[in-house]
């Protein structure tokens, strides 16, 4: 009865519209006050405080800031050009541009909304005007862009290990064959509906002109290799690999791009504090949250529970998959991440489940969340830029959902196309 109340509470203030933090703090409230009165306020304070005490995950708020200062610094304009002499060419080439360049903006922001921000204002108007109808460039664009939750170094990555306390680092590792598996199916299914549209292709760039652009855009293609490197090489933790993009990602759009100006940055990192404090904010209520599931001894039932029906490795992970496609639909990544990460683990253990490949395939179902109203973040913001309705854009971004749907099955069903690059450098599961 107690439970119920909680998880019911929890929902009805969510349904009405109150934004995830409060609901959860407002339900976990609720629950401390019919309940456990006598629970002093200080142990909810330390609660809250120990969700996001932890040192993993000061990485968050400058991945957040390399995003915007690269939104704003020329170099999402640059990436799209160089790209464009590459395969701008081909049939379905715009589309493509649409693909590799979130995939390398992927590689520096961890986020698929900035993502779609930065390069879908530049990719979405290219593919309109050369005949790709509106829903469909701004389905292109969304699929591709909501590949930042999944290329490291990506954001519920690093709260998932923050979570967890697994490396970060083996979790990057983890995220590079999903996220070359899912280019490699959206670029198949963009070759086809090129195909089937027939539209024009552009005109073949020379040697001397992608040189020109390779150049232009070469400080920002070092980025991620900056980034990832130093993590990797085991230079850098990911928090300072962080601190450093941000420094690098100023020099470059305000020394090298000359595009960053000096009125623009308290802006940015006004906008960056605003997300960061955002995402904290959820981690710090959640934790509230989980203490309480904890102490009702939730985990466990849960875990009993899905064992009970869930009965081997593999028809467990393939219903994750189908519940977390379920719940991303209507809680964003991270929330539902930070709630139900330390819910549904103990479940995976006791079968056996590898924590890291667990935690990968959780992060990729919650991802589609971005992909489907009414979450949505991405269908949502590809949709405003390409001036088209979200259900216009939705219908045609169903053959990607159903493809990407596809690979994170195969992914959940074997777990080594995952786990191999990280034992390669050690890791142990």
């Amino acid at each position: 009865m107690q439970v119920a109340i909680l998880m019911l509470s929890f929902f009805v203030f969510l349904a009405i519209g109150i934004p995830i933090a409060f609901s959860l703090g407002l339900s976990a409230l609720a629950y401390l006050l019919l309940f456990l009165p006598n629970v002093p306020f200080s142990t909810i304070a330390q609660q809250m405080y120990g969700g996001v005490n932890s040192f993993s995950l000061t990485a968050i708020p400058f991945f957040i800031l390399v995003g915007a200062i690269m939104d704003s610094g020329g170099i999402s304009k640059r990436l799209v050009d160089f790209i464009k002499t590459l395969v701008g060419h081909k049939r379905g080439g715009l589309g493509m541009i649409a693909l590799f360049s979130s995939v390398i903006f992927a590689s520096l922001s961890g986020s698929a909304v900035a993502n779609v921000a930065a390069t879908g204002a530049i990719t979405i108007p290219l593919m309109k005007k050369n005949g790709y109808p509106k829903g469909m460039a701004a389905a292109i664009e969304s699929s591709s862009s909501s590949l930042g939750a999944v290329i490291p170094p990506s954001l519920p990555f690093i709260v998932y290990g923050g979570l967890t306390s697994i490396s970060i680092g083996s979790l990057f590792l983890g995220g590079y064959v999903p996220g070359i598996l899912f280019t490699i199916l959206i670029l198949t299914l963009l070759i086809i509906k090129a195909k089937k549209l027939q539209v024009p292709v552009g005109e073949k760039a020379d040697n001397k002109t992608r040189f020109k652009s390779f150049l232009h855009a070469f400080p920002a293609l070092l980025t991620p290799f900056l980034i990832m490197g130093g993590i990797l090489g085991g230079i850098m933790t990911p928090t300072e690999a962080g601190a450093v993009g941000c420094v690098y990602a100023f020099v470059v759009s305000f020394v090298v791009y000359h595009e960053l100006k000096v009125k623009d940055i308290p802006k940015i990192l006004v906008n960056a504090a605003i997300t960061t404090g955002f995402v904290m904010l959820v981690m710090s209520v959640a934790s509230l949250f989980g203490w309480i599931m904890a102490f009702e001894n939730i985990p466990t039932t849960v875990a009993k529970g899905l064992i009970s029906v869930l009965k081997t490795p593999s028809m467990f992970m393939v219903g994750i998959v189908l519940l977390m496609i379920i719940i991303g639909t209507f809680i964003d990544t991270l929330s539902a991440l930070i709630i139900l990460g330390p819910v549904l683990l103990p479940a995976a253990n006791l079968l056996g489940i590898d924590p890291l490949h667990f935690g990968l395939i959780l992060c990729m179902s919650l991802s589609f969340g971005v992909l489907t109203p009414p979450v949505g973040t991405c269908l949502f913001v590809a949709s405003g830029i390409a001036e088209t309705t979200v259900e216009d854009t939705a219908h045609h971004v169903i053959p990607f959902v159903t493809i990407l749907f596809g690979g994170t099955i195969i992914l959940a069903l074997f777990p080594d196309l995952i786990l191999w690059l990280p034992r390669l450098t050690g890791y142990g599961g």
